[in-house]
């Protein structure tokens, strides 16, 4: 799989495409072993507690733009897949000096006896400073080697 950084306090939002009739299985990590889902400031539950008038009045439209906003926050929920051109058609194009992505899928894996590796962390992936990642594959009767992260 491929990796994104998403900076503290930046809107976001995650969608799978249509690539698989399986969906799409995604590992969230934080840097702050406190995190809680609760603490997440979510748009449909913000949406969810602002009248209608005053959201109406904010973006400039009529009050009947927002009668069909979700009265209760959505956390992961079914929507139709991006269009096919989708990286092409991005709104803010990835143009920055060190980009927010990284494409782990493409990286050639580290060979060894029982499996292979590929690793990500701030020497590749600039963004993430204070996360690695590291993709293990263990070929079958592989053993991933004892070891324990004393930091």
């Amino acid at each position: 799989g491929d990796l994104w950084y998403f900076p503290p306090g930046q809107p976001h939002s995650i969608q799978a495409k249509n690539t698989t009739e399986d969906g799409a299985e995604f590992l969230l990590i934080f840097d702050s072993g406190s995190f809680s889902e609760d603490d997440t400031f979510l748009l449909t539950d913000w949406l969810a507690h602002v009248p209608k008038e005053i959201l109406a009045k904010n973006f400039h439209v009529n009050a009947s733009a927002f009668d069909h906003i979700p009265s209760r926050e959505l956390y992961i929920f079914p929507s139709a897949p991006p269009p096919e051109d989708v990286e092409t058609n991005m709104v803010i194009p990835n143009d920055t000096p060190i980009p927010f992505t990284y494409a782990l899928s493409k990286v050639n894996a580290t060979t060894l006896e029982g499996g292979s590796v590929k690793t990500a962390d701030s020497r590749t992936f600039k963004a993430s400073t204070t996360i690695c990642a590291k993709e293990v594959t263990i070929q079958p009767g592989g053993l991933r080697e004892l070891h324990w992260h004393p930091t």
